[in-house]
């Protein structure tokens, strides 16, 4: 009998296998239940992955689980220029040494400044107990690195000079703590896909970036070149590792990440990335959820093997049967279950039902696809009907369906 990680390995290779594996990601619910004093009694002192195991489903680890898997605040101390380090990273970055670090905390919220010997910039967010309570694992920016042209050069210096090292035994020291319970994704450079798709996720306030893309594109260009050097070092140290499976990018739209930018800032290093580590044996996959009605070629384009938390209708346009016919034959489908049928509040279980009965009936024959909640099970989830989804699963999983 396969494991759920043997399991989960081979769909993710296109390879056949004996049933669609179940793989809920349960942080955001646990961490909205846990702070908010509304865990329920029966998981009390368990951790998501306890809780999967108590029901005999995968555990998730693609996303990092920002709750559980830091070893200290400083891990997300620069979440605000999307900097991480995560348990089950296979590198670790360095600032460059001469760039002087200040911390001022003032009303839960955290002020960063960064004096680079081209200047000084400053973000400023936080994490607070409320947050926590609705069930955000990572904390938002109030006050983005980049605000004025003066602010380019200073970044431009922290990322041409970051360095870059392997961190391959405490990424292989998590694998084995997971063990044959599920799959642990490598992180790539950072939640963006490419250079220019990192700075406009956590650099500059969204609305400026757009006047930034159509008015000051060349200084964007000049910032993606450097950004690029710490792409370029990540990716080098990531095709070395023992990482079996790497996640690269996260978040696609195609009114914010439209289809036109997509194919010139995304895809290139999309299809870079894929390359690379595919040469290497890897299993590359990008966390797609979103809308990605105009996005279906271009990310079919892209050479990843696995669209991880694809969100379907009805929270966006695309049927899951659609995603299925037009992707399976060249990319696994991960998640397909949208979180908006857990809740009491946007629909009714029989619509859960009538979802999963399509779901059986329509993707035929059930290959390369594996289930869990796209994007994340919601702290409000009604928890019976996670249960609900993973005794169908059980039922009717069996391949072929």
């Amino acid at each position: 009998m396969l494991t759920h990680k043997q399991r989960m390995l081979k769909v993710m290779r296109g390879e056949p296998t004996d049933r669609i594996p179940f793989v809920p990601r349960l942080d955001l619910w646990w961490l909205g239940n846990a702070f908010s004093g509304k865990m329920p009694q029966k998981f009390s002192g368990m951790k998501p992955d306890d809780i999967a195991r108590h029901y005999g489903w995968a555990c998730y680890h693609m996303v990092p689980d920002f709750t559980n898997m830091m070893r200290g605040p400083e891990d997300i101390l620069h979440r605000a220029i999307g900097m991480f380090q995560f348990k089950q990273s296979v590198y670790r970055w360095e600032l460059p040494k001469d760039v002087e670090v200040k911390v001022r905390t003032e009303g839960g919220l955290q002020t960063i400044e960064y004096h680079t010997p081209r200047g000084m910039v400053k973000t400023k967010g936080g994490h607070t107990e409320e947050m926590k309570k609705k069930g955000a694992s990572l904390g938002w920016t109030r006050e983005h690195i980049i605000k004025t042209p003066e602010d380019y050069e200073p970044v431009r210096y922290i990322f041409e000079n970051i360095r870059v090292f392997p961190q391959y035994e405490g990424a292989i020291e998590y694998e084995r703590e997971i063990g044959e319970c599920g799959v642990v994704a490598a992180g790539g450079a950072s939640l963006g896909a490419s250079p220019m798709h990192h700075i406009q996720k956590e650099f500059i306030d969204q609305t400026q970036f757009f006047f930034e893309y159509k008015d000051n594109y060349d200084k964007l260009e000049a910032l993606a070149r450097s950004v690029e050097v710490y792409f370029e070092k990540v990716l080098n140290v990531i095709r070395n590792s023992p990482a079996e499976v790497v996640l690269w990018g996260a978040n696609y739209d195609e009114t914010i990440t439209w289809p036109p930018y997509f194919k010139k800032e995304i895809l290139p290093w999309l299809k870079k990335a894929a390359g690379t580590l595919k040469a290497k044996g890897k299993i590359v996959a990008t966390h797609t959820d979103g809308e990605n009605q105009g996005l279906m070629d271009l990310i079919r384009e892209s050479g990843v093997d696995v669209a991880e938390s694809i969100t379907p209708f009805p929270m966006t346009k695309v049927k899951i049967e659609e995603y299925y016919a037009r992707w399976k034959d060249k990319i696994t489908l991960m998640g397909c279950i949208p979180e908006c049928l857990l809740l009491k509040e946007t629909a009714k279980a029989e619509e859960l039902d009538l979802f999963l009965d399509n779901l059986f009936k329509n993707l035929k024959p059930g290959d390369r696809l594996i289930l869990g909640i796209a994007d994340s099970t919601p702290p409000n989830a009604d928890f019976e009907r996670l249960e609900r989804i993973g005794e169908r699963i059980e039922r009717e999983g069996k391949l072929p369906i």
